[in-house]
């Protein structure tokens, strides 16, 4: 992905100023730094692991404060995350990508440590108002990714922690009502573990994906991204009874495969470090689909599962102007 457009008078560290004191930021730079396109991808998540866990009709859903609450925790760890993400990586990406809000000057890194701040907080307060499994889950939640922006990131480890992000998030979707036994079981269990893999190949493929990249290392993660995908299909041809949607889950799924091989391909051609951040946006996108199918797959609900596929609309729309790497 392009780096974001430069902000009129913004200040760089070559001018003789620091992240620590300068900030000159906009509303553009706010959102670049929360990477704002992204969070649909994470509320997908809650929104799949919440419909596959819960009975009643959509109309009836939407009324429960518990289905709002969970969204908004999501989206307070998510975005915190990416900005507690950018704080850690200023130094690296001083070097790597200077036009970055914090290493450009435009947002200190004081205020950017506030704003990571609160809505970390704000995410865990909206799960703790849901109930205990969801306080427990997010907890969970909130030191995997600090434990991966500050640690893990930079090992091998890495794409494991964000791994675990996106398969606790599913069952944080799920949690509500439930003690943590019923969260890690049935529907939700199979699509957070089949997420967590894809995640895992997805991190895999984006690990030098502002320098040069290994085709090899790219071919293996994106078969790994793949790979996962099988979980949940397994889960659905072994199921008993048969789920509602499983015949069109079932082609949505290989849709969905082939495609992504298919764009893959493309990068590993070519690995040049835009072409392979345009393929790490696609499969983040994709997340969104893969959340519709499975949610489809279990319930049979198609407006329950269009509910989710229209969040990659805002999601597109502001990858136009807010990069999602």
């Amino acid at each position: 992905m392009p780096g974001p457009p430069s902000s009129t008078g913004s200040s760089s560290p070559a001018s003789g100023t620091t992240p620590e004191s300068v900030d000159t930021s906009t509303l553009l730079t706010w959102l670049q730094l929360i990477r704002l396109p992204t969070v649909f991808t994470a509320l997908t998540n809650i929104l799949c692991g919440y419909f596959v866990s819960q009975e009643g009709s959509l109309r009836e859903i939407v009324a429960r404060p518990e289905f709002w609450l969970l969204l908004l925790s999501s989206t307070g760890l998510y975005l915190g995350g990416m900005v507690w993400n950018d704080i850690f990586d200023a130094g690296l990406d001083a070097v790597e990508r200077p036009e970055r809000p914090i290493p450009s000057g435009r947002i200190s890194r004081r205020s950017a440590q506030v704003l990571g701040g609160i809505l970390m907080v704000g995410g865990l307060a909206a799960a703790a108002m849901v109930g205990m499994s969801s306080f427990v889950i997010a907890i969970a939640i909130t030191v995997l990714v600090v434990l991966y922006d500050a640690v893990l990131k930079s090992t091998a480890c890495g794409p494991l922690g964000m791994a675990g992000c996106r398969f606790l998030n599913i069952l944080l979707g799920a949690s509500a009502g439930n003690i943590l036994s019923e969260v890690f079981s049935g529907p939700q269990l199979l699509i957070a573990c089949g997420l967590g893999v894809y995640i895992l190949g997805v991190t895999w493929f984006a690990r030098n994906e502002a320098g040069t990249s290994h085709r090899g290392a790219l071919i293996a993660a994106a078969l790994v991204a793949v790979g996962g995908l099988s979980i949940p299909l397994a889960g659905l041809l072994m199921a008993d009874p048969v789920p509602g949607g499983i015949q069109g889950a079932l082609i949505a799924y290989g849709l969905i495969i082939v495609h992504l091989l298919l764009r893959a391909a493309l990068a590993v051609q070519d690995p040049k470090p835009r072409n392979v951040q345009r393929m790490v946006g696609l499969f983040l996108l994709t997340v969104i689909f893969i959340d519709a199918v499975s949610a489809f797959a279990w319930t049979g609900d198609s407006q329950k599962a269009t509910v989710i596929v229209m969040l990659v609309l805002p999601a597109r729309l502001l990858r136009r102007v807010v990069p999602m790497t």
